[in-house]
């Protein structure tokens, strides 16, 4: 929210404009907007979605938590992000600023949405929908905020007067999890539509009843709460509460503009090339390839060796297909740069949509994950034989062998599936985090030889490291909020 103050601020100082406190930016939503009818409150509801596409950019947030993962890596080594080497000068102010900004228009709409009066009992169900779908989007900004900066300020409520906002501080992460992102999901659960539902038809990038049951189970494995999410996670996978979801036959089916909001789709970030919001996944190359395949390139990041030798290792031809191009480029240093192939066409594909995008949609969650997460419930509840048979589940679509029953099933191997399977989709980062096992195996990563990543960081990161700074612009508009120790 103090961010956007901080926006209006910079346009006001170059446009010389003297009632800045009084002005909101465009593709915010006016706290005394009219809608007559649900029609005219969807277009309010699509400012709220709109956003996620800046939230979503392969350039912000999902570039940095993939260099601080131990799957992605600039070329050299040396980014800030990768070596965990931050200042407060890196703070990434958009992932800030976007996710504050999706929280305001939400608040915005249900502030709008509590003085409506349906006309009937359809108008009454689509604006309750309405009312969880902005719930949903509020927590999933939270959720990011909390997990990237960590105490962050409560802004749950419309302020007419942008000074209102000043003052309030930071705001514990349990605080946020428990008064905001957990009621947020709960409330999203109960009014949302199901997958499926008919009210949906055309209209699939809203977010659903399994929508926020599974952001709900990560967000209690995120606390450690393994048996609060257990028991989410069963009302989405066994019981379908949420409607009814399943795998695509393989995971490169998953990921292709035809098959949008397909059957293992639960939440996406809709992209679309002649609505004028097209997708530059595809850019995430380094030069060279980028130069053979005559392409345009953003050099966000590239695959790890180490990432590249767990799939060669552990024989996963399908997911690595699926998931990277090795990136072979003869008589260039270095001569693999390997790139992600989830979100975009192949490589020789890439010339062809280098100045249009593509429409390839973002896959926030999916049912892989869920039935991943599920069984990482499951074996911490002890019950090992049916986690296996959820993993199972898994590993047979990317022709995988199934795991035996009496399989010595640990934290490691869970970690070792969801990477198999998720990796690029801005999960890695806060499955290291939340175990406990970021320090370990970012560090190793990061001092050990591997291939052609030969220049090793000489010590273990810092604990610190593992959160980013809050942006000194925000520090400097409100001086309740303190900075993150170490920074």
């Amino acid at each position: 929210m103090k961010n956007i103050l901080y926006i209006i601020l910079l346009a006001c100082i170059f446009t010389g404009c003297e009632d800045f406190l009084n002005r909101l930016p465009e593709d915010t939503l006016s706290p005394d907007a009219y809608y007559n009818d649900t029609k005219e409150l969807k277009t309010g509801l699509s400012g709220c979605y709109k956003i996620l596409q800046n939230i979503y950019s392969p350039t912000d947030m999902t570039k940095v938590l993939e260099l601080m993962s131990d799957d992605g890596k600039d070329p050299r080594n040396t980014d800030v992000f990768h070596v965990f080497r931050k200042t407060n000068a890196n703070s990434q102010a958009n992932i800030w600023t976007y996710n504050y900004k999706m929280i305001y228009n939400c608040n915005s709409l249900l502030n709008i949405l509590a003085g409506y009066s349906p006309t009937n009992e359809t108008d009454r169900i689509e604006a309750l929908a309405m009312e969880g779908e902005c719930h949903f989007l509020r927590a999933l900004a939270y959720f990011n905020l909390v997990r990237i900066y960590g105490d962050v300020p409560k802004v749950t409520e419309m302020f007419k007067n942008p000074t209102d906002a000043f003052g309030i501080g930071r705001t514990a992460v349990n605080d946020i999890y428990t008064n905001v992102i957990i009621p947020d999901l709960e409330n999203a659960i109960t009014n949302c539509y199901k997958k499926g539902a008919k009210e949906l038809i055309g209209m699939e990038a809203r977010a659903t009843k399994g929508s926020a049951l599974m952001m709900l189970g990560k967000v209690y494995l995120t606390m450690n709460n393994h048996s609060e999410a257990e028991k989410i996670l069963k009302r989405l996978i066994v019981d379908q509460e949420g409607g009814t979801y399943g795998l695509m036959p393989t995971m490169h089916d998953v990921f292709q503009p035809e098959n949008k909001f397909n059957k293992e789709s639960i939440f996406e970030v809709n992209f679309n090339v002649s609505g004028g919001q097209p997708c530059y996944y595809f850019q995430i190359m380094i030069n060279d390839i980028a130069i053979r395949y005559n392409t345009t390139y953003n050099s966000a990041y590239q695959a790890e060796h180490n990432l590249m030798r767990e799939f060669v290792n552990y024989k996963e031809d399908i997911r690595y297909k699926s998931t990277l191009d090795s990136g072979y480029v003869p008589n260039a240093s270095p001569y693999i740069q390997a790139f992600p192939v989830k979100f975009g066409p192949e490589g020789s594909m890439r010339a062809a949509v280098k100045n249009t995008g593509t429409d390839n949609n973002f896959m926030v969650y999916r049912y892989a994950d869920a039935l991943l997460m599920y069984a990482e419930c499951l074996m911490q509840s002890g019950n090992k034989m049916e986690a296996i048979k959820y993993i199972n589940m898994v590993r047979n679509r990317s022709g995988m062998e199934a795991l035996p029953n009496d399989y010595p099933l640990d934290i490691y191997w869970i970690l070792h599936e969801r990477r198999m399977e998720l990796t690029f989709e801005g999960h890695r980062y806060f499955d290291l985090v939340r175990t406990g096992k970021a320090i370990e195996i970012i560090s190793k990563a990061l001092m050990t030889v591997c291939d052609l990543d030969d220049k090793p960081t000489l010590e273990p990161i810092q604990e610190y490291q593992l959160l980013l700074p809050v942006p000194t612009t925000q520090i400097e508009i409100d001086q309740t909020l303190v900075q993150n120790k170490g920074y």
